[in-house]
């Protein structure tokens, strides 16, 4: 029975690792769990890898933030893409769509003038202030950022690794645990979003020395 209860109370794997091959930059996930959850499809206990970068930050600044997961958004894009196809294919067959001002919109990013069927809703929004991107340009950012995030937190890791394996080699206890921590945080990052932080130097003995000038003041 209690081996029963400590399996059922087990977290379960994160659905990243079923999607991803059970590995973000390079760690096995497989089995963690955070404290993420995704406003749309309402998943819980998700790690921070999850989610991109701006959603990221903006739990930071507002931690009761409504989130999207990674994979509702690169859904919510295929979904735009379609739905852009369509209306592009309805438009075509339309013969007021006939290239005026009103059907056309020039894209931001790729600075093509395209038919407004290209855009999703929310940037068609964004066509007066001249920051609308088509449908394809979106897709393509989002899909650079996460590869880029991906390449940068793994190439951090690796240089962890390292850093670990040549302190177990040749590096005294101080490196090893210094090295192990670095490590340790950076793949706490993974699940909790949090990026390591270097702990201020001196900081208490400027205080001491602050208060010992105070005081030899006073006397």
């Amino acid at each position: 029975p209690q081996a029963t209860m400590a399996s059922s109370s087990r977290p379960k794997a994160s659905s990243y690792a079923s999607t991803h091959g059970v590995t973000h930059a390079g760690v096995a996930v497989a089995n963690w769990a955070g404290d993420w959850e995704c406003s749309v499809c309402r998943r819980k206990r998700l790690i921070a890898a999850e989610f991109s970068k701006k959603m990221q930050e903006r739990r930071r600044s507002d931690p009761a933030a409504a989130l999207k997961c990674k994979s509702c958004v690169d859904a919510e894009i295929a979904a735009e893409q379609a739905a852009a196809a369509q209306r592009k294919q309805q438009q075509q067959q339309t013969p007021e769509s006939d290239g005026t001002a009103s059907s056309v919109l020039k894209c931001a990013s790729c600075e093509q003038t395209l038919a407004t069927s290209s855009f999703s809703a929310g940037q068609l929004k964004k066509g007066s202030s001249g920051t609308a991107r088509c449908v394809e340009c979106v897709a393509k950012a989002n899909a650079d950022e996460a590869a880029a995030s991906e390449q940068r937190k793994k190439a951090a890791i690796d240089e962890a690794r390292a850093a670990v394996a040549r302190a177990e080699t040749s590096g005294s206890a101080v490196d090893r645990v210094k090295a192990s921590s670095r490590l340790a945080a950076l793949e706490g990052e993974l699940v909790t979003g949090l990026r390591p932080q270097r702990a201020g130097r001196g900081r208490g003995r400027r205080g001491a020395s602050s208060r010992g000038r105070a005081g030899a003041a006073r006397g």
